[in-house]
């Protein structure tokens, strides 16, 4: 039951009640990414440039790495619009949860001054990434047709993956944002964690060597990364994709989206004053 008028700071808000006043700073929650965006990069000569240069020039070197050195371009076909694929979207969930980690605590000073739903903050950090991924998209894309990987009515399937990659990032984000919160240290740790994930998410080269079994086909599958990367490669490619994935995409984004929430609300008295 909604409960109108002024309610006293640090109470609990119904669920119904948090999720409308959140819907009701929609424009708060949309303006601010959009003036980062527009300020991020103001005193650079390429500008916002950056935000499609940066995982151009981590693919880059990966390409030189796995394709050159390793030879993974003579045992993958398309490796460049393979490798593309998947570092740009790994990329985007990389960026979004490890910026979130520091979206409240780098906001203390407006939590402090004015009320408003505090997921605002991580759902502001989703937004700004979200708006940075989109030309990262379409360079991934020419990147991939100049690779001689054609577009195929398939590649709209990426438009509902990538929605559901946003609601993924969305449930993660809330929780590195309130773990950053307690443990300051902890926007530090969380690149590390994904240095490690990315070599764990065929990122940068094919699992095929690793799977000989259907047990070790489910547990590639447990990592949500691997299951975004392959289901992006799928609709691009062509590639093999398995219901195994499909399932661990909704499973892991259900589950974060819930727990990201409930995690990220209970904690809300307490954020702004450390």
């Amino acid at each position: 039951m909604r409960r109108a008028g002024l309610h006293n700071v640090g109470e609990q808000q119904y669920f119904e009640d948090y999720l409308a006043d959140v819907w009701n700073r929609r424009e708060f929650a949309l303006e601010v990414p959009l003036g980062q965006l527009r300020a991020q990069h103001m005193n650079t000569f390429l500008g916002n440039l950056w935000h499609v240069l940066n995982p151009l020039l981590v693919m880059g070197v990966y390409y030189v790495l796995f394709g050159i050195i390793l030879n993974s371009v003579n045992r993958i076909p398309n490796f460049l619009a393979f490798l593309a694929v998947g570092v740009f979207t790994f990329t985007y969930t990389q960026r979004t949860v490890t910026a979130g980690a520091s979206s409240v605590f780098a906001n203390s000073g407006i939590i402090r001054a004015i009320y408003f739903p505090r997921a605002i903050l991580p759902l502001q950090t989703v937004i700004f990434q979200t708006l940075a991924f989109i030309p990262a998209v379409l360079t991934m894309l020419v990147v991939t047709m100049l690779n001689g990987v054609f577009p195929t009515p398939w590649w709209l399937l990426l438009i509902p993956l990538y929605v559901v990659q946003l609601l993924f990032n969305l449930g993660a984000t809330l929780i590195t944002a309130r773990i950053g919160d307690t443990y300051r240290d902890f926007a530090n740790v969380l690149p590390h964690f994904f240095r490690i994930l990315i070599y764990l998410s065929g990122t940068m080269y094919s699992v095929d060597r690793f799977i000989n079994s259907a047990l070790a086909q489910r547990l590639f599958e447990l990592n949500p990364m691997y299951s975004f990367i392959s289901l992006a490669r799928g609709a691009v490619l062509g590639t093999p994709t398995t219901i195994g994935m499909y399932l661990s995409v909704a499973g892991w984004t259900v589950s974060l989206l819930v727990v990201g929430f409930l995690y990220f609300r209970a904690g809300e008295h307490a954020y702004g004053r450390g």
